[in-house]
């Protein structure tokens, strides 16, 4: 027996539900984002992130919105820091990023333009980024990696 509706019809009078965002598109959006960063591509992190992002310190302080993240953001690049990620591991719509700031240092007495720098690690960093309408809505710092894997649910063993 077949039947005349097609699959736009089968659904027009259900109710619409926010788009399910699997782990995979949230951690490729982060990534999107770290590496527009890196890159000093500030338009295309503006575009990730939400208009009402909100953005919270391993402190509790915050929510820090649009303006302000953009603001630490340029300050951070400014820096000249190497951001180094050494983790990005996706639950649903939430990404648990671990990643580490380098500072580099140049000998001051050799004016050589290949002179050998010393790299160092400023510090370690881990936050999990929220993933909503394409866009990330939500960023909370924590301060170690065992917060930020309890608080996405994910026992050390699984990674």
């Amino acid at each position: 027996m077949s039947s005349n509706l097609t699959p736009a019809v089968w659904g027009a009078d259900l109710p619409r539900y926010p788009r399910v965002v699997n782990s995979t598109e949230s951690v490729e959006l982060v990534l999107r984002g770290y590496r527009a960063f890196v890159a000093g591509d500030f338009a295309t992190m503006a575009g990730l992130l939400a208009p009402d992002v909100e953005w919270y310190g391993v402190e509790g302080d915050g929510p820090a919105g649009e303006e302000e993240i953009r603001s630490i953001l340029d300050a951070r690049f400014e820096d000249g820091y190497r951001i180094e990620l050494e983790r990005c591991i996706g639950k649903g719509d939430e990404v648990l990023l671990a990643f580490r700031a380098a500072g580099v240092e140049k000998d001051a007495t050799d004016d050589r333009p290949l002179q050998t720098r010393r790299y160092f690690t400023i510090g370690r960093y881990w936050a999990i980024a929220t993933v909503r309408d394409g866009q990330i809505a939500k960023v909370q710092d924590f301060p170690s990696m065992a917060a930020a894997l309890d608080a996405l649910g994910v026992d050390e063993d699984e990674i």
